[in-house]
């Protein structure tokens, strides 16, 4: 039996026909999440400095998650007495801040550093001087980012 010359238009187009019918069903690609720009991950840890010198509790605890863990066990409300007794006994803040690293995802990122404070106590304004390592993991919680976790080590 032979072909036709209309038996190889049609099988032609089948093998036209059947590649694009297949294309067409084919879901489009899924867009790819942005991740969380440099600028707003430093913004927040500016913030964190920032809040944490001019020692308002309150406007400092904003920066952070009620979910947040302070060097692995520590969490929020623990925290926040600690930040609220060390605050009413320290006359002044000085704090350096060397950012090493930043890692940014599509809902969290993580900065690493080294810091060094000093520190006027209450009420004989003697020098304290704190550091060492520091690192924040971000989260995106109630639209913005906040630190769920904050690990650093001391060196006096």
């Amino acid at each position: 039996m032979r072909f036709g010359k209309t038996a190889w238009i049609g099988v032609w187009v089948l093998m036209v026909v059947i590649p694009l019918a297949a294309q067409a069903q084919t879901p489009a690609p899924a867009p790819v999440a942005e991740v969380i720009p440099e600028a707003e991950i430093r913004q927040v840890i500016d913030q964190y400095v920032d809040r944490f010198k001019a020692m308002d509790l309150d406007r400092f605890m904003e920066v952070f998650s009620k979910r947040a863990i302070q060097n692995r066990m520590y969490p929020y409300a623990d925290m926040r007495e600690g930040y609220d007794r060390m605050f009413k006994n320290t006359n002044q803040f000085l704090y350096f801040l060397n950012i090493l690293g930043i890692q940014s995802y599509t809902n969290s990122a993580f900065v690493n550093g080294y810091f060094e404070i000093i520190r006027t106590t209450k009420p004989d304004n003697e020098f304290k001087v704190y550091k060492g390592n520091i690192q924040w993991e971000l989260v995106r919680e109630e639209g913005g980012l906040k630190i769920l976790r904050l690990n650093h080590g001391t060196e006096m």
